[in-house]
């Protein structure tokens, strides 16, 4: 996971989570709330807390556990009006440091076809030189979790759907030649 590419940053020392729990609650100040919300091209982020669990995974990894909750302004894509909602997302992550050594791939099966098991969890992401980025899991998972055509509660289009207006349009269906011509066999023979 690299932070080019994310608006918000914080790092921490992955080796610091050696043998317990660490509670770590991070709120972007308002300056990096207006990056976020300029980068995922919301009206205006007003609250952004995330509340972390940084727990031991394996032997070097890290385990990152808990909510992000924010309240974002978006703009309605019925009424194109800004709106506020509220999102709680529940992260439940893994990290662990790069490996030199290649993992065996477990996923191919004795005909060599990569079978997927969806209840699995995800494969961890990377630590990169010790430093996890939570800045940047936040805003991956923010990102992750926004709606892409919000609607403000209760916003109806009021032009209609289109369907009522495309059939008023169309002419009368024209009969089938093959329903003229059984008709034409149905019907009673009066001249012999």
């Amino acid at each position: 996971m690299t932070t080019e590419t994310f608006p918000y940053s914080h790092k921490v020392n992955a080796s610091r989570v050696v043998d317990k729990d660490e509670r770590i609650t991070v709120a972007p100040d308002a300056q990096a709330l207006a990056a976020i919300a300029e980068n995922y091209e919301l009206e205006a982020i007003h609250d952004l807390t995330a509340e972390f669990i940084l727990k031991p995974y394996r032997k070097a990894g890290v385990r990152v556990v808990g909510p992000i909750r924010a309240t974002v302004s978006q703009k309605c894509v019925v009424s194109l009006e800004p709106f506020d909602s509220t999102l709680e997302v529940d992260v439940d992550r893994t990290f662990e440091p790069m490996s030199s050594r290649p993992r065996k791939i477990r996923d191919l099966n004795e005909d060599g076809e990569i079978e997927i098991d969806l209840e699995t969890l995800d494969p961890p992401d990377v630590i990169l030189d010790g430093v996890l980025d939570l800045g940047a899991v936040i805003c991956e998972e923010l990102a992750l979790s926004l709606d892409p055509f919000p609607r403000r509660p209760g916003a109806e289009f009021e032009g209609g759907d289109g369907e009522d207006d495309i059939e008023a349009d169309e002419p009368e269906e024209k009969p089938s030649p093959f329903a003229a011509l059984q008709a034409l066999k149905d019907k009673p023979e009066t001249g012999k």
